[in-house]
């Protein structure tokens, strides 16, 4: 999903996440959490607007940079609720965006799944993994890390405070500030004059948890995964870039065929070769066949609470 953002949050932007349900432990079944919109408050800003949902970027000699996440809508996760454990998956999680007048920096955040517990007590914890990547003036940003919030807690840099869940109603709060981010890109080293990442990124999420009774649905797996648009005719092609594990915690296998006709069958030596080391997987193509079709199925089994995980691309080579 793509955000625009104005030039001083270069610095980063993360990816945030959503609420827990209603009864102090809330009963097994399907889960959503929603962050209220706040319409009043300004997509980015050095001052915070209370009671709305923001990630806090520290600033350079003190202070902070809020980004309101909630500015132009509401933010939806959907998932399950388990023995008073949740799981929101990316792919099952709304993101109005973040929109700033004149803004011309472009900020790309992968979704992740969010996970978390609910106590008796009504205490609730919640793990946001973040991944951006920023652009600006043809140069970027990527800012990676992981964010435990709790509604116990107070983040040091934005100054919000969790709440516990309210059975009644399902409204709780979280709050938590990161460990300092892992960066790279020459934009994150502009940005130092300006952010003070050393400082963590603070987090408040103010929201509402509801489940709706019911066996927990199988959520589906999902994996980090780049393949390329197009395989050479004649040479080295990356298909694979390394290992991949999938949001359960399942290794991925890989298996590739090719052929010179549309089923991608026979795998004949004289028109390709594959190699495949550390995950990596490599095909060699020799330029003999004068058309050939190559099939690339991944595939990882089910686990407890997720369906088994299988892609196939197909790519026809001239």
């Amino acid at each position: 999903m793509m955000f625009r953002v104005g030039v001083a949050a270069a610095g980063l932007l993360v990816a945030a996440v959503g609420p827990v349900a209603a009864d102090s432990v809330p009963p097994d079944g399907a889960a959503s959490i929603v962050l209220a919109p706040c319409p009043g408050a300004p997509g980015f800003g050095e001052v915070v607007t209370p009671g709305c949902s923001y990630i806090a970027i520290p600033r350079a000699g003190g202070g902070a940079f809020f980004a309101h996440l909630t500015s132009t809508g509401e933010i939806t996760m959907n998932g399950t609720m388990t023995s008073g454990s949740f799981i929101f998956p990316g792919a099952k999680q709304t993101w109005p965006g973040i929109s700033v007048p004149g803004g011309n920096v472009t900020v790309e955040i992968a979704k992740t799944d969010v996970s978390g517990t609910v106590a008796a007590d009504g205490r609730v914890t919640m793990t946001i993994p973040y991944n951006t990547t920023i652009s600006a003036f043809g140069l970027k940003c990527t800012v990676k890390g992981s964010a435990a919030l709790s509604s116990t807690s107070t983040d040091v840099n934005g100054g919000g405070t969790g709440k516990n869940l309210d059975p009644a109603s399902g409204a709780f709060a979280v709050a938590g500030t990161s460990a300092p981010p892992t960066t790279s890109g020459a934009l994150c080293a502009l940005a130092a004059d300006t952010l003070d990442l050393s400082r963590g990124i603070g987090w408040y999420f103010d929201g509402t948890l509801t489940t709706v009774p019911g066996v927990p649905s199988v959520l589906p797996q999902s994996a980090d995964l780049k393949l390329p648009s197009r395989i050479k005719r004649k040479g080295r092609t990356v298909l694979v870039r390394g290992p991949l594990v999938t949001n359960a915690g399942q290794a991925v296998s890989a298996r590739v065929t090719w052929g010179k006709r549309k089923s991608a069958k026979g795998s004949k030596k004289s028109f390709a070769r594959l190699s495949t080391k550390r995950g990596k997987v490599v095909l060699r193509t020799t330029g003999k066949a004068k058309r050939l079709h190559v099939r690339l199925t991944l595939q990882a089994p089910a686990t407890p609470g997720y369906e088994a995980y299988r892609v196939t691309r197909a790519w026809k080579v001239r």
